[in-house]
């Protein structure tokens, strides 16, 4: 299952970048997300590179056969890593894990400018191997990845 979006900015890709590297301002927007426990282990921004590493709990609402799957509060471990040349662009690739849940999620960004700012493509892939009831637990995750990017996007825009 893929999740794409497109994030634009009224600000600089060097002014985003920035923001994506600010382990104050993601802290405060996990936390505003309603996470808990968040540990931002590794930030490290330069002028065209930045890895990340966050453990966090997450809330999770899940429907009564989800819920074998996944609990009330649910541990993430997220790492990034990004590179770019100021001014123009910057890549990154991320991957999630959520703790004792059989999904994989991964993905992609690109960072660019534009006429008035710029946009970050996104595009996440979440994918679950069990037969039968993995097509559902992948198609939930989605969804649920889909929500909190468009409030962490929300989010970032008012920080950046």
């Amino acid at each position: 299952m893929e999740v794409k979006a497109k994030h634009f900015y009224d600000a600089s890709v060097d002014a985003v970048f920035a923001c994506f590297g600010n382990a104050e301002k993601i802290t405060a927007k996990l936390e505003a997300l309603g996470a808990r426990n968040i540990d931002v282990s590794r930030c490290d921004l330069t002028a065209d590179s930045l890895e990340i590493d966050i453990t966090r709990e997450v809330p999770t609402d899940a429907p009564g056969m989800m819920k074998k799957f996944l609990s009330d509060w649910n541990s993430v471990h997220q790492t990034e890593t990004w590179t770019g040349k100021p001014g123009e662009h910057f890549s990154g690739t991320f991957n999630i894990e959520l703790h004792g849940v059989p999904v994989t999620i991964k993905g992609t960004c690109e960072l660019t400018p534009t006429s008035t700012g710029s946009v970050n493509d996104v595009t996440v892939t979440v994918e679950c191997g069990i037969p039968l009831v993995g097509k559902k637990l992948a198609e939930f995750v989605a969804h649920n990845c889909q929500e909190s990017m468009e409030k962490e996007y929300q989010l970032i825009k008012k920080a950046v």
